[in-house]
């Protein structure tokens, strides 16, 4: 174990984010798949909502499975779920299913995503214990990167191969490459005194979270900022194409860059909390996102729209990295992986709700209204809570 480079680690790490990042590039696929198989945008939008789903459930229950069994182990069974999900959508859009696209793309695939997103990141932090956030960036801005690439590999694949020929190419060549990751992936000998996140520590009562304000408050506050977010990720595509008119490719880049900002708002979200606070930071979210938002609803330009759609994307990417670090201030080290563990059933919870919410309207106009009132409501209840939620209360 010893002979393992922590280089070679980072790479292997890396690898796994990269693959599983193609998720947040959902989107480019509802064109293709709409015109093989006659399946309409809000039917696509709830696998895109089951896979997520199942990614957060696996993130939230799993720590302590993936902990025990070991990070190669959880890495073989990230790639098994995704590859057989991914080959399975191919299945079911060659016969024309859609409950079997659900199950495979939305369930089999959503556990194999919720193995990869917290597989790596715990295992690299620890070949790295001088320079933690450098390790947890490369792995984080890995996964946007995957998203970024499927965006631009999809729709050439779709036009040479077909859509079910795309997803067994796609299967066959993540699940190669997140085994052989995993293969390699192992913990340092000698112990860093690194914590995973997901990993457990001291078991807190889902009875004792239910009678704590502080608990609400945190999951409430992930929850609706994650709605607007990955409502606007759902669509992203059809949504540019038929708000500010631009075209297929540039909406493939579009929702490239989507990935990319998805990735960057937790770096730097992250670092900034380090210095205004864990509550500050999260009311920036709001307020910065009602504003976008706001933004939306008045603007036909492509570039201001696209920008307010990046920094609402910034932020919701932002959370993620910012709520461990809240839950830690609040509940203490020893709590934070099983309370982080409940409060992640919250992207779960939002990966119905945002993608269903977007669909009330086809004027996104209202929906835009109704995402800033979201926000604007979030500010109000974090606000009222500020003196519950202060470090160490």
């Amino acid at each position: 174990m010893t002979s393992k480079n922590k280089w070679l680690m980072a790479l292997a790490g890396m690898t796994l984010q990269l693959s599983i990042g193609s998720i947040y590039a959902y989107s480019v696929w509802i064109k293709p798949i709409e015109l093989l198989n006659g399946w309409d945008a809000h039917q696509l939008k709830f696998a895109f909502s089951l896979a997520i789903c199942f990614l957060g459930l696996t993130a939230a229950f799993m720590g302590k499975f993936v902990h025990r069994v070991g990070p190669k182990k959880a890495g073989l069974l990230g790639a098994l779920f995704f590859g057989i999900g991914l080959a399975g959508a191919g299945l079911a859009n060659s016969i024309g299913s859609l409950p079997m696209f659900y199950l495979f793309y939305g369930v089999i695939s959503g556990i194999g995503l919720g193995f990869g997103y917290i597989t790596p990141v715990s295992v690299v932090v620890q070949w790295f214990p001088d320079k933690p956030g450098f390790a947890s960036g490369l792995v984080i801005m890995s996964f946007a990167a995957g998203s970024i690439l499927a965006s631009q590999i999809i729709s050439p694949i779709t036009a040479s191969l077909g859509v079910p020929g795309t997803f067994y190419a796609l299967a066959a060549t993540y699940a190669l490459l997140m085994a052989l990751a995993s293969l390699y992936l192992a913990v340092p000998a000698v112990s860093t005194g690194y914590v995973d996140d997901h990993a457990g520590g001291a078991d807190v009562s889902v009875s004792e979270l239910l009678k704590d304000v502080r608990f609400y408050g945190l999951w409430l506050m992930l929850f609706f900022n994650t709605t607007c977010g990955i409502a606007l990720i759902a669509v992203a595509a059809p949504m540019a194409k038929q708000v500010i008119h631009i075209s297929e490719a540039g909406a493939i880049v579009f929702v490239g860059i989507i990935g990319l900002f998805n990735g960057l708002g937790r770096l730097i979200w992250s670092s900034v909390s380090d210095k205004i606070g864990r509550w500050s930071t999260f009311m920036c979210f709001y307020i910065i996102g009602t504003i976008c938002f706001l933004l939306l609803t008045q603007t036909t330009n492509a570039f201001m729209f696209q920008a307010a759609v990046f920094i609402i994307i910034s932020c919701y990417g932002g959370a993620f990295a910012t709520i461990p670090a809240f839950i830690k201030d609040i509940y203490g080290a020893d709590k934070m992986g099983s309370v982080l563990g409940y409060v992640l059933i919250a992207w779960s919870a939002a990966a119905f709700t945002g993608p269903w919410l977007i669909t009330l309207s086809d004027n996104y106009s209202m929906i835009f209204y109704l995402f800033a009132g979201i926000l604007a409501f979030t500010a109000i209840m974090a606000f009222s809570l500020k003196g519950r939620l202060a470090k160490g209360h």
